[in-house]
């Protein structure tokens, strides 16, 4: 049966774009050149749309970092998700209930009152709240953790699954192509241009490719002769029974390196890490995680005691040495373009899906995406930004 959105029988022989991923990242980017009227597009995914990443991750939204360059570029995402519903003709169930980075010390505290100060530089609404604030505001939280942190009012989470689905059907309705169980083998290139992809129907023409590959996004680069430091990393969340609301806005804490928000339903949803990373592509689950996110959630949460977990699952991304995404024509290879090292694709695909679409039809580069080129890496310039809940090389 095909899938709503998905086209029927196999792909043509030539687009005008090919993209390869039908994760968010991809089919933002294809959504935004059909409004651009680049309509001769295919989405190519190995499963379906938002089988990888997209599907798997934890919903939640925010533009309050410590650098310039990620704040710009996830404030024009927050943006772009408080219209989307309207703009797609499909609620994405965005809710804009505001997001905390936890501080659990007074260093962490102090640290926050300096990037709030930034944060205020690059336009970016957020802050501070002391710890009788962040009591109010998450009155369940264990007051031992609870020390202050900082607060983005308009930040929130959506649902992953609808922003799929609606950039999906909106691009299917623009004219663009999308196919699931078309394996991508190789990125075809001839005197320094690309020319196609090779697949698992056959050679596919296209003059420019669009990288949006997730976890294998680097394999693919290897097949354009494309190098960069790239690594695999495997990450895991949960979900709880539904219970009584107590927590109304997306809680994030280094500390922990945890990340949470409860559903409207009244799911807890919530993942942890550990220092550094796993490399492996698995995507079953293991009881050292399970035990970790359990571990940690009632440590913050008391009351999530004796609460059943329904579910938990493992899902892939591929990392930066900085933690920064890559976005915009690969180096050495034009009309390759690169939307891939998202380890916060969900939050930033609907700024990067309208700036890379933008930089291929008019062949320009927006100031918001120019910082994040893939050449930064070749040349080892990294984009410093402090406030992730993420781990490398064992540090958060």
């Amino acid at each position: 049966m095909t899938l709503p959105g998905v086209a029927a029988g196999p792909p043509k022989a030539g687009y005008d774009v090919v993209v390869v991923g039908a994760g968010v990242q991809g089919l933002a980017t294809a959504y935004e050149l059909a409004r651009s009227g680049v309509t001769d597009v295919a989405v190519l995914d190995r499963s379906w749309p938002g089988g990888g990443a997209s599907g798997r991750n934890g919903e939640m939204i925010r533009s309050a970092f410590s650098s310039r360059e990620w704040s710009q570029l996830f404030d024009l995402s927050l943006r772009r998700f408080s219209e989307l519903s309207a703009e797609l003709d499909f609620n994405i169930l965005f809710s804009p209930s505001g997001y905390l980075v936890l501080s659990t010390t007074d260093d962490e505290l102090r640290r926050q009152h300096l990037v709030a100060a930034k944060q205020a530089e690059y336009g970016v609404q957020s802050e501070v709240l002391d710890a009788a604030e962040v009591r109010r505001l998450v009155p369940h939280a264990n007051p031992e953790l609870a020390r202050g942190g900082i607060f983005q009012r308009r930040a929130g989470f959506a649902h992953h699954d609808a922003v799929v689905w609606g950039y999906l059907r909106a691009a299917a309705r623009a004219g663009v192509s999308v196919f699931s169980g078309v394996d991508v083998h190789a990125v075809l290139a001839s005197g320094g241009r690309v020319t196609g992809v090779r697949t698992d129907h056959g050679d596919i023409a296209a003059d420019v490719v669009v990288n949006a590959a997730g976890a294998y996004s680097d394999d693919l680069n290897l097949t354009a002769g494309v190098r960069l430091p790239l690594v695999k990393a495997r990450l895991e969340m949960l979900v709880t029974e539904p219970v009584k609301p107590f927590l109304r806005c997306a809680v994030a804490t280094p500390h922990l390196l945890g990340y949470c928000h409860q559903t409207a339903r009244g799911e807890f949803v919530g993942g942890t890490e550990l220092p550094g990373h796993d490399e492996t592509d698995s995507l079953n689950t293991t009881y050292h995680m399970l035990r970790d996110m359990a571990t940690k959630w009632v440590r913050l949460f008391p009351d999530l005691g004796g609460v059943r977990i329904l579910r938990n699952w493992a899902g892939t991304v591929s990392q930066a040495p900085d933690l920064a995404p890559v976005l915009g024509e690969a180096p050495g290879v034009s009309g390759y373009h690169l939307s891939i090292a998202w380890v916060y694709g969900f939050m930033g695909a609907p700024a990067a899906g309208r700036l890379l679409a933008e930089s291929i039809v008019t062949g320009r580069v927006d100031a918001v995406m120019a910082p994040f080129e893939a050449r930064r890496l070749i040349e080892g310039r990294s984009i410093a930004e402090s406030t992730l809940v993420l781990t490398t090389d064992g540090r958060s």
